[in-house]
């Protein structure tokens, strides 16, 4: 009959599993430095004396917990295309509201 040694298959299956665990943080560790890298190199990396502190001022209205830039860190293009999305994710919302009424009137 054959006989197996248990606790080497254990042993093994444990040292696969840690290389694998390892391997997988590794991978992700690298990635986060290729990333920062990356932000260095095409120079919008914030560094930590530019980040503004934040603050409770500035709330956009209609969504909670969504803050509105420093109007000084944004250029006028770009604000302009953030109060496109925000108008367009506030109709979603009402479009989304008028059909759940409508569906519940009829259902």
């Amino acid at each position: 009959m054959l006989d197996f040694d248990y606790l080497r298959i254990i042993k093994w299956v444990f040292i696969v599993l840690v290389a694998g665990f390892i391997g997988q943080f590794g991978k992700s560790l690298a990635k986060h430095f290729m990333e920062r890298s990356r932000l260095k190199k095409k120079g919008s990396f914030p560094k930590i004396e530019e980040t503004p502190p934040i603050t409770g001022r500035g709330r956009i209205e209609g969504i909670p917990g969504v803050q509105e830039p420093y109007p000084s860190a944004i250029s006028p293009e770009e604000r302009a295309k953030q109060e496109k999305k925000l108008a367009k994710t506030l109709a979603k919302q009402e479009k989304k509201g008028a059909k759940a009424l409508k569906k519940q009137a009829d259902g």
